[in-house]
């Protein structure tokens, strides 16, 4: 079985990207083969499209999102990912395994060829800058890689790191030891410092960016640091945090209208990167299950049986969110997603947008189900939960939370006054919730990280349920460990 399955791994990973359209100025590729070899700067900037184009699924989007939604306690559409109770032969979401390292292999691809390049077939200046691109995109992936296979919250010597790869795979390097946490931050941590030094700034959404690559660091620092209370990678998260809030763009920047951000979608003003699908024909089908089908039947039928509440499909949360003016523009109704559906649900629209029956059929067709990876109004939140963790006061710590709030004009939320840094640390774990949620897994990070009485957040939110640190990442695929003998299993996952 072990022979059969290897070649099956390996040509899926490498796999063309055919079915995707033009996402650059020429196909995308990451297949290693005579006439996709790197061999000039447009096959160059193909490669890096194949990167991109590599994000068009579930498995980026909200098939990943809704899991971590589940994991957090927030929603129950999962109940191994809701209980932590997956395994190694069940549960664990072995195709985001899947999908994170085809997009990784892509990356490698493009890496390695871009770097073979001369100047004869390329610039200086255009090399380094798509090479950055490259190391910025495979630190983007190892680092999803991390938070949902790996122990990312541990110490340095913890031995269940990242299997980390930086070649194209091939039969002779498919088995391989993984790597520990502290040399797996160490190699992400080294993509993106290259990437911050020759990426060129924010232009679109669409694309990473100089921006992007700090924003990630901070973000890996202050979701490990935070779990940790390590005040020195807080320090240094804070400061890239202030570092992009201080130099970016002015196209970067937070929509005045709050209903704006979803009704743009991908375009929306505050996506600083965001998954964007090629206009093919096939938005809906890489827009993935999740948010174009799952959601909307997880919310509630309308109309609703005599005293139901609406909950959007939310076990817990419902009171702090429709006490909420962003509550009416997240949330509503959506035609069911099946032809012969004519169900009206309750549920995430700024997601699900008219579900998939309707969005296809509509004049013209709403099609825009983006994965909002990381959106303006994060850097507040970062910067919020950053001053107080480092020491400020509750009413230094709640500023960026308010300069948010304040931003918005179509809808009415007022300063909030902390009477205490715990009180702060709270109302940001809730805007933090009620802002972000199902987008990026920023929820299940928080729930965590963030403390009530003591306890995570997310003991509070599962009705006391002690945390098993052990399980808070998915297991190593069956897959992966039945044909790679140097993969160990995370701890408590067999």
């Amino acid at each position: 079985m072990k022979k059969i399955l290897l070649p099956i791994l390996l040509v899926t990973l490498f796999a063309g990207l055919a079915s995707c359209s033009k996402f650059l100025d020429e196909k995308p590729l990451h297949s290693l083969t005579d006439e996709n070899a790197i061999t000039s700067a447009a096959k160059a900037r193909a490669a890096i499209g194949g990167i991109y184009a590599s994000f068009q699924n579930d498995s980026w989007s909200g098939g990943l999102y809704v899991a971590l939604a589940s994991k957090a306690g927030f929603f129950n559409y999962s109940a191994l990912d809701y209980a932590l109770g997956y395994r190694q032969t069940s549960g664990g979401n072995s195709g985001c395994w899947q999908a994170f390292y085809k997009s990784l292999n892509a990356a490698n691809f493009a890496i390695a060829g871009i770097s073979k390049l001369t100047d004869k077939t390329i610039t200086t200046a255009e090399k380094e800058a798509l090479l950055a691109e490259a190391r910025c995109l495979r630190a983007w992936i190892n680092a999803n890689l991390l938070w949902n296979f790996c122990h990312w919250w541990a110490a340095d010597d913890d031995p269940y790191g990242l299997l980390y790869r930086d070649e194209i795979l091939n039969l002779t390097n498919v088995q391989k030891a993984r790597i520990n946490v502290g040399d797996s931050y160490k190699k992400i941590f080294e993509d993106l410092d290259a990437a911050i030094a020759k990426m060129n700034d924010f232009t679109t959404p669409r694309y990473t960016s100089k921006q992007f690559a700090k924003a990630l660091k901070a973000k890996l620092l202050l979701y490990r640091g935070g779990y940790r209370k390590d005040q020195a990678a807080l320090k240094a998260s804070l400061d890239l945090v202030n570092d992009v809030l201080q130099s970016s763009p002015a196209i970067f920047t937070m929509e005045a209208k709050f209903s704006d951000v979803y009704k743009n979608a991908w375009d929306s003003k505050e996506n600083l990167f965001a998954r964007y699908l090629d206009d093919n024909g096939s938005r809906t089908s890489m827009g993935g299950y999740y948010y174009t089908y799952g959601i909307i039947y997880n919310g509630n039928k309308l109309p609703l049986p005599v005293g139901g509440t609406l909950t959007a499909g939310l076990r817990y949360g419902l009171d702090w969110f429709k006490a909420d003016p962003r509550w009416d523009i997240e949330t509503g109704p959506v035609r069911a997603p099946e032809t012969w559906d004519n169900t009206m649900c309750y549920t995430f629209k700024k997601l699900a947008r008219l579900g998939s029956y309707a969005g296809k059929n509509s004049n013209p067709p709403d099609e825009k189900y983006a994965a909002y990876y990381f959106r303006y109004p994060e850097l507040y939140l970062m910067k919020a939960e950053l001053l107080a963790r480092t020491g400020a006061s509750a009413a230094t710590a709640i500023a960026p939370v308010n300069e948010m709030r304040s931003k918005r004009t179509d809808i009415a939320l007022p300063a909030l006054a902390p009477a205490s840094t715990d009180e702060a640390m709270d109302m940001i774990f809730r805007e933090i919730f009620i802002e972000l949620f199902l987008e990026n897994g920023s929820e299940f990070f928080a729930a965590v990280r963030f403390q009530k009485s003591g306890q995570p957040w997310i003991v509070t939110i599962k009705d006391g349920k002690a945390l098993e640190e052990n399980r808070m990442c998915w297991p190593v695929p069956d897959a992966e460990i039945v044909n790679n003998p140097l993969m160990k299993q995370n701890v408590d996952l067999n």
